[in-house]
């Protein structure tokens, strides 16, 4: 069952991950309404995710009931036009990834075999910290959009993809300071973005390369 999980996560999962990340901002400069429906599979792979990294199987129906309101409020603002609905869907959404986020690291540390789908198990988590984070960005735009100098005023959709732009810079320390954050709040969220993003990559994903190498070698020793 393990290895299933793993094969379902190494096959599906990190790929769809990527090519959601890829195509955000491509679709959202060329279709913004379709850019939006990305939330919908974004969702589903979020459970599907949680499925297959937690291994004692108690968060799959939680996660489940946060997916299926996440789902259904995008769904109800996007069809009546209600935006408190569609924030209330990205809140979701963002619990929904902070908890595959947490699952994955958990499921790494306690991994005893370190496989070649456990490294893309840590790069989906480390790809999803930074979607993660732009999506509570992204809601804090929508809450005030002067808390941000740089954002690009062009619909909805191209605010998101440029927040996630800058998540992601933030994460990895490549951010260009084309987007600068202004509120107290969101300077510390974006301090503990940068901090974890290096510390991620420091300890946990550093141990794992070396063990998975380790691990390879250790037949022909």
């Amino acid at each position: 069952m393990r290895r299933t999980r793993e094969s379902v996560h190494s096959t599906y999962l990190f790929p769809a991950i990527v090519i959601m990340l890829i195509a955000q901002p491509v679709v959202a400069s060329l279709f913004a309404a379709a850019s939006e429906l990305l939330a919908l599979p974004l969702i589903v792979t979020l459970v599907a995710m949680i499925w297959s990294i937690d291994g004692s199987g108690r968060w799959l129906r939680p996660g489940i009931a946060l997916g299926s309101a996440a789902f259904a409020s995008f769904l109800a603002g996007h069809m009546l036009g209600r935006s408190e609905l569609e924030i209330t869907s990205g809140v979701l959404t963002a619990l929904l990834g902070g908890l595959c986020v947490v699952l994955g690291v958990i499921s790494l540390f306690r991994s005893s075999e370190i496989t070649f789908s456990s490294l893309l198990v840590a790069m989906s988590v480390y790809l999803l910290m930074g979607a993660m984070f732009g999506l509570v960005f992204d809601l804090c735009h929508q809450v005030e959009p002067a808390w941000f100098h740089g954002v690009t005023p062009a619909g909805r959709a191209a605010v998101t993809a440029e927040l996630i732009y800058f998540s992601l810079g933030t994460l990895t320390g490549t951010a260009y300071g084309d987007i600068l954050p202004v509120q107290p709040i969101v300077r510390a969220l974006t301090n503990v973005e940068a901090v974890v993003g290096q510390l991620y990559i420091a300890v946990l994903v550093a141990r794992l390369v070396s063990s998975y190498v380790g691990e390879r070698d250790e037949p022909n020793g």
